[in-house]
């Protein structure tokens, strides 16, 4: 993934700069990376599957941004409800016959018969939206929402303001 950054980076020239950390070691930030404008995650918090780590990541995050800066998260998230999670199941497998994705299916099955079932309070990823929202709030956020929502994707996130009011 590293690699492939570098690559699309490269165009943009010393405006980026990239950095390979382990997310479960503390000082996965290092200090020299000052404050940002923005920091963005794309489908990779709900990977550490450790929801009070991510938490901590959050609380990080938010001390890295300027004043104003912003925190976007793209990721997966669990459904609210176990009905919600079937329902969520049911439309996602509908959209793959469509596409034309029995084989996956298939191993998508294969798959899920070793994993335990999702309940209301547990789903094969780290944290509902709403406790997304709550821990980023806990963190400092301010402005704190979801932007867009399809299933079990989203893209939220939040701003830092260090005054405890966000501007509008």
């Amino acid at each position: 993934m590293l690699n492939h950054a570098r690559h699309l980076a490269a165009k943009y020239g010393q405006r980026i700069k990239l950095h390979q950390s382990d997310l479960f070691e503390v000082d996965w930030l290092p200090q020299q990376f000052g404050l940002f404008d923005a920091v963005v995650s794309s489908s990779c918090l709900h990977n550490l599957r450790d929801f009070k780590r991510i938490r901590e990541i959050y609380g990080d995050i938010h001390a890295h941004l300027k004043p104003g800066g912003a925190f976007v998260n793209a990721d997966l998230i669990n459904a609210p409800t176990a009905a919600l999670h079937q329902r969520y199941d049911r439309v996602a497998t509908a959209r793959r016959h469509r596409e034309g994705a029995v084989a996956e299916d298939l191993a998508a099955m294969v798959r899920q018969r070793r994993r335990p079932p999702a309940t209301a309070a547990r789903g094969p990823f780290p944290a509902t939206l709403d406790q997304h929202l709550t821990a980023l709030k806990a963190a400092g956020f301010k402005d704190v929402d979801c932007f867009w929502k399809e299933l079990r994707r989203a893209v939220f996130g939040g701003y830092a303001y260090r005054s405890g009011r966000s501007r509008r």
